[in-house]
């Protein structure tokens, strides 16, 4: 059962980011484990032992997750309170969050008590309800959850460990029934013995075959809460990118890959948008490249009633910058992403999505727990990077404090490499080296005609040979070439300025055709500087105006063509004044908290690891007190022995002390020399000197002359080599006991 709940509780691995989670869950599984095997050897009740286990939990929880809201250590109403709010924002983060998550409380307390509750269960029905399938119930559905849910980057690998627990504990479970029925015998006489090995055998057949088609059917009625979810600019439903049939969706995939899918267009209106000057309009920002595929980091959202966007640097920020707000109209446009020019900075108190509404201190996009559908109006205001050409070709430092933005998972091929050589080579400055493989990627062909294939290396293949995509595979390639070259770069995903509208001045429709990626750069105190190398200008795809020196024919705010370009300038617009609605509930009722600081741990984390060093502590000191102590007591039977009377007595003492715990107790009622008897029995010692020790004993207990000096120095003798008998011949689980179990200690 042990192994089936550290499978369980390792499979969460595909969770969560980091594995800060297993501490407090191996912990409490500990704890719980604990607990009920005390409850079961004091006689109580299932009942009083899941009260008793309950009320444990909740100790600990608060212990570990609220430790400030505690007196002297007991749980408080703040302290409970505490517990349900974190358990509360952990709900309502997990309509945000994408595997890998981060380990916030409400998660870790979800996962603590999810493996609590398994611990419990199965000590009660493997060892009281003999119900192994029972028992195993709910490491399944944990494990269930963890599979749907997590990343499934190495899923095989957690299946099949997972079945090899679950397998080895039904098996053993199955031979100790069978071995409870006493001794196998045949059906009946005259027939062949079929053994109980050839019985067990066919139960771990069945339990396996069954096994392997629950794996097999599961995944066509568990719903994969991954990459698929939402699809890529395809009016085909969720299924998949032109898979399946079903009306026009407005769903866009926020993962981008290099490889090319059938993509299948569509062009419902999304939304419109007014505005003073067009704009890309973004819904997501992608930095975790795995090779093939761009996803999104864990979302690390904070809500706006609460100061969301004070928890992050506003870049471009300041002089750099210019402000412009938007009020989007949502015709077709589904999921959970709210569109908002790069850098959302403000959005009216009085939006009907504004309590909803998260923002990411690190990445800056959007996320509602609101239903984004037909009808929803909301306005928001952005801050747009006011540079230039000659600007951003004085930049020369583009740290960031993610060095992962900088990591590609493998060295680029050496074609690649070669060609991107040949690509910037001669480039006077780094913002030069990108403008040169932003136009060298414009050069291809823009065609949503590339054929799907099997491809060990497809950015290569696509630099090299075919020249030929859409944004997805121009996107990857310019930021891939990016990184290698040491620039901070990731990918995002959103939509196209869209076209004017006839009937009003400065409204713009966006449609499903307009769904667009595009690599960004970190280019220090200026932020997040886009480019765009989609030779996609049928629909406004152009360079942006800072891509080349400045000129008067150029309006501001638009690329050369009089087209928008991604984070171009705008014309100055006033802002919305951000102040909170009292009406509404919605002002911050103290002073904003301060973001968490990206790298930085939880509360309890910190608390969590001062408990391990105090476990580390208390665990190091019983493993070298209980057996200290139980040599000690070894040591002091003889100190304290005086004459030969006392020394056998200790003698027999040591013997009994030592084949208590290796073989098997001593009755209450069974003599001395019944005990050794039934001890050699088991071939554990020898005989003879097993039964000369017992004499001696029991003549030195109730002999009316004693023994003499002789007969105890024997025995003495006879306990040493008995000692050493038992030992060499116990397993190494009843060693461990016998060094410490604290049974031997009082």
């Amino acid at each position: 059962m042990a192994g089936l709940l550290m499978a369980t509780l390792l499979s969460f691995s595909q969770l969560f980011a980091r594995q800060d989670f297993f501490g407090p869950a191996a912990l409490g599984v500990a704890l719980a484990t604990g607990i009920a095997m005390g409850a079961r050897r004091r006689g109580l009740g299932p009942l009083p032992t899941v009260g008793v286990s309950s009320a444990a939990a909740v100790w600990y929880l608060v212990i570990v997750f609220r430790a400030a809201d505690t007196f002297y250590g007991l749980p408080t109403f703040d302290a409970l309170a505490g517990l349900g709010g974190a358990l509360g924002r952990a709900f309502a983060q997990s309509q945000f969050d994408v595997a890998p998550i981060p380990g916030r409380p409400g998660y870790v307390i979800m996962v603590t008590v999810g493996m609590w509750a398994a611990a419990t269960l199965g000590e009660l029905a493997t060892f009281r309800w003999r119900q192994p399938i029972l028992a195993s119930l709910p490491c399944i559905a944990l494990f269930s959850e963890a599979l749907v849910i997590g990343t499934r980057a190495v899923a095989p690998f957690w299946v099949a460990l997972f079945l090899v627990a679950l397998l080895a504990y039904w098996g053993l479970e199955s031979s100790h029934g069978l071995r409870a029925w006493g001794r196998w015998v045949s059906a009946w006489p005259g027939h062949d013995d079929e053994g109980p090995s050839t019985v067990t055998a066919s139960i771990a057949r069945r339990m396996g075959a069954s096994t392997v088609a629950v794996a097999l059917i599961a995944p066509v009625f568990f719903p994969l809460f991954g990459g698929e979810l939402l699809t890529w600019r395809t009016g085909a439903g969720a299924g998949g990118a032109g898979a399946g049939q079903g009306t026009p969706t407005g769903l866009v995939d926020p993962f981008v890959s290099v490889r090319p899918r059938i993509t299948d267009q569509t062009d419902v209106p999304m939304f419109t948008v007014r505005a003073e000057s067009p704009s890309y309009w973004r819904l997501v920002t992608l930095e975790n490249f795995d090779g093939t595929t761009w996803n999104p980091q864990a979302f690390n959202g904070f809500d706006l009633p609460s100061g969301g966007f004070d928890a992050f640097e506003r870049l471009p920020f300041g002089p750099e910058a210019r402000t412009l707000t938007q009020t989007f109209s949502i015709s077709g446009l589904d999921g959970g992403y709210l569109p908002a020019a790069v850098q959302a900075v403000d959005m009216p108190t009085g939006s009907p999505v504004y309590n909803s509404t998260r923002i990411d201190p690190s990445s800056g996009y959007l996320r509602t727990t609101s239903e984004v559908a037909e009808g929803l109006i909301y306005s928001v205001t952005s801050n747009l990077p006011d540079v230039g050409y000659r600007q951003l070709r004085r930049v020369t430092t583009f740290g960031h404090p993610d060095d992962t933005l900088t990591e590609l998972p493998e060295p680029l091929a050496p074609a690649v490499g070669d060609l991107l050589q040949r690509w910037t080579e001669g480039a006077p400055t780094p913002f030069d080296e990108l403008l040169a493989i932003q136009e060298r990627l414009r050069g291809f062909t823009y065609t949503l005609e590339v054929e799907p294939r099997a491809s060990q290396d497809y950015l290569a293949e696509f630099l090299t040979t075919t020249r030929a995509g859409y944004c997805q595979q121009f996107a990857t390639a310019f930021a891939v070439l990016a990184r290698a070259l040491g620039f901070p770069a990731r990918v995002s995903v959103g939509f196209l300025p869209g076209r004017p509208t006839p009937e009003a001045e400065n409204v713009f429709e966006v449609r499903g055709t307009d769904a667009h990626a595009w690599p960004e750069v970190f280019f220090g105190r200026y932020g997040w500087i886009a480019f765009e190398p989609t030779p996609r200008a049928d629909f406004g795809a152009e360079p942006p105006p800072y891509s080349e020196p400045p000129s008067p024919t150029v309006a501001s705010g638009l690329g050369p063509g009089g087209r928008a370009a991604p984070g171009g300038l705008v014309r100055p617009n006033n802002t919305f004044e951000f102040t909170g609605n009292p009406a509404l509930g919605n002002v911050p009722a103290g002073p904003v908290p301060a973001p968490r600081a990206p790298g930085s741990t939880f509360q309890w984390e910190r608390t969590f690891a001062r408990i391990s060093v105090v476990t580390l502590v208390l665990t190091l000191a019983f493993l070298v007190i209980v057996p200290a102590t139980k040599a000690v007591r070894g040591r002091l039977r003889y100190g304290r022995a005086a004459g030969p009377v006392a020394l056998a007595a200790a003698a027999f003492a040591e013997f009994q002390a030592e084949a208590g715990e290796l073989a098997s107790p001593r009755g209450a009622s069974e003599s001395a020399a019944a005990y050794v008897r039934r001890i050699a029995a088991r071939r554990r010692v020898p005989l003879a000197g097993a039964t000369r020790l017992a004499r001696i004993y029991e003549a030195a207990e109730y002999a009316r002359a004693g023994v003499g000096q002789g007969d105890a120095d024997e025995a003495r003798a006879l306990a040493g080599e008995l000692r050493r008998k038992l030992w060499a011949t116990a397993s190494w689980w009843d060693r461990l006991v016998r060094l410490f179990s604290v049974r031997g200690v009082g």
